[in-house]
């Protein structure tokens, strides 16, 4: 896309951050600091996420971090830039995708409506 088009971004949260007032807060700050596009570009397209993934998580000697459930909040976000440098060792990839590229259904239904 070229100027001022918005753009749309999934984000996963991981909630840590004391300072964070919301869900939705915490998700837009793991969104900058992972993928290296400044907060000021970038929008929620609402306060609610658009899917919660829970997923098992092995055990960890490394961290100390037995089997867990993981609950990933996944939101939408807008934005008017491309990805910035992003945070190696939390990201091993970040792209733009359409809606129709996402292969679960549940949260590409979510996506769809939401663009709506």
């Amino acid at each position: 896309m070229v100027g001022c088009l918005p753009r749309r971004l999934r984000g996963t949260l991981t909630l840590k951050d004391p300072e964070d007032a919301r869900l939705v807060d915490a998700a837009q700050r793991e969104l900058t600091e992972e993928t290296g596009i400044p907060a000021s570009t970038v929008a929620p397209a609402g306060l609610c996420p658009v899917h919660i993934d829970v997923h098992p998580i092995p055990a960890n000697d490394a961290k100390g971090e037995p089997e867990h459930q993981h609950f990933g909040f996944r939101f939408l976000f807008r934005a008017s830039v491309d990805i910035g440098v992003i945070q190696a060792e939390e990201v091993t990839a970040a792209a733009w995708r359409s809606a129709e590229s996402i292969a679960d259904e549940t949260l590409r239904r979510r996506i769809v409506w939401a663009l709506r």
